[in-house]
């Protein structure tokens, strides 16, 4: 009889603990939140889209492209700023979620560019 209690006990603690890593799977949001960096390659404001090129590991460079939410925050070299603002070989940081293939952006941060960082060293 105790032998079967201690089955029984072990029984319930495996499905227990299973249920809750089931629990936590589904807990767990399906569209998280991404970053990229790169340099921007081309801007479409009136299709709301936008280019990037990322340099992966061993030096080769992918293009990636994104969707522009209407909500989405832009920030140019800490101001805010408007998806206008982008333009081709700006170094951008994307935060984008991804559906279905589709990539939406959500925040975009636009590096101060090269000209303004060497005015303010002088």
């Amino acid at each position: 009889m105790r032998k079967v209690s201690i089955l029984a006990l072990a029984a319930i603690c495996v499905l227990g603990f299973a249920s809750l890593s089931l629990a936590a799977e589904k807990a767990a949001p399906k569209n998280a939140s991404h970053r990229m960096m790169g340099e921007v390659v081309t801007v479409d404001t009136t299709g709301h889209t936008f280019t990037i090129k990322e340099t992966v590991k061993g030096g080769e460079a992918k293009e990636v492209s994104f969707n522009f939410d209407d909500k989405a925050k832009v920030t140019v070299a800490g101001k805010p700023g408007k998806l206008d603002d982008l333009k081709a070989g700006d170094s951008v940081t994307v935060r984008y979620t991804e559906k279905d293939g589709t990539k939406m952006a959500h925040e975009l941060h636009v590096a101060k560019p090269a000209a303004a960082k060497a005015s303010t060293q002088k």
